[in-house]
């Protein structure tokens, strides 16, 4: 699944740490996008079974452009929905993972969640 487009327009990441309250989200600029993109695009392939989130506590993090495609990474794997289409691949150092949750504002996650 091609994600060459311009990491242009809105972007909005978040992480799924609650049950039965809203999720932080937050705003990020295009330029980091971008950075989460190249990560995207360079990683390999993941064809094996989708880690298992605990049902409390962290479930992942999210990346949503404005076309409404949302990569979810969550266990050293991201997996971009477009539609109906799934894609995953590795991210066994969490490098998106990473980047994507420091990219929140000071306060929007729990203290020490870092």
């Amino acid at each position: 699944m091609a994600t060459s487009r311009s990491a242009k327009g809105k972007w909005t990441a978040g992480a799924l740490l609650y049950s039965g309250r809203r999720d932080p989200t937050w705003a990020i600029p295009s330029r980091l996008a971008q950075r989460l993109l190249k990560i995207w695009d360079s990683a390999e392939r993941w064809t094996g079974d989708q880690p298992a989130p605990p049902p409390l506590g962290f479930r992942g993090c999210f990346l949503r452009d404005s076309e409404n495609r949302q990569w979810h990474a969550f266990g050293g794997v991201i997996t971009l929905r477009a539609g109906e289409a799934m894609e995953s691949r590795r991210d066994s150092e969490g490098e998106f993972e990473k980047l994507l949750l420091t990219s929140a504002p000071d306060g929007m996650l729990p203290h020490g969640f870092l």
